[in-house]
């Protein structure tokens, strides 16, 4: 395999110091990872030990039909008459809670808050993230390192390949599971 000569008057990847700081947030994204992983085949074990089903796993059996069907008649009508009573009170019910809650989100607007303080937020998460990234061009290109912004990701990445694997796989994952559940179409929780 033929090797790729090294940028002119750019020092060997060896050579580029990252700073200390950097190399402890990329240690604790791999914790971090590890803790995520761990949790994870600890619930999916205890699950299986519990016989718990997840409700995106639930399936249901449309030939599966009740006993009391072809048993006691007298006994089903009986049932199903209190089932009517039970589901009159039922919606009765969930109209005086429909309106105490309508009553309730009139007196609070939380929701408006809750929304524009999770996008202030997003938007201040984005802005640090942003702001450590520059910096860290900024105090590499200050050492006097002449590589490009590209040049610089792609040393650290082969100066710390499993840290920076795990944040990719993580950053990747997470949106993955955000864009297939469509996360953002949820309304915000009270």
């Amino acid at each position: 395999m033929q090797e790729i000569p090294p940028l002119a008057g750019a020092p060997p990847a060896d050579q580029v110091v990252l700073p200390e700081w950097l190399e402890y947030v990329m240690w604790g994204a791999v914790i971090f990872a590890v803790l995520w992983l761990a949790s994870t085949i600890f619930i999916q074990m205890r699950r299986r030990a519990t016989n718990l089903t997840s409700t995106h796993q639930a399936s249901v059996k449309k030939d599966a039909t009740p006993d009391f069907m072809s048993v006691d008649h007298k006994a089903r009508e009986a049932a199903v008459k209190r089932g009517e009573v039970y589901e009159k009170e039922l919606t009765e019910r969930e109209k005086a809670e429909a309106a105490a809650a309508n009553a309730a989100a009139k007196k609070e607007p939380v929701g408006l808050l809750k929304r524009f303080s999770a996008i202030a937020a997003f938007l201040f998460s984005l802005f640090t993230l942003l702001g450590s990234v520059l910096g860290t061009f900024r105090t590499l290109d200050q050492a006097g390192v002449q590589l490009s912004k590209l040049d610089q990701v792609g040393v650290i990445a082969v100066k710390y390949p499993i840290p920076t694997a795990i944040c990719v796989f993580v950053i990747l994952y997470t949106l993955y599971v955000w864009i297939s559940q469509r996360k953002w179409t949820e309304a915000p929780k009270i």
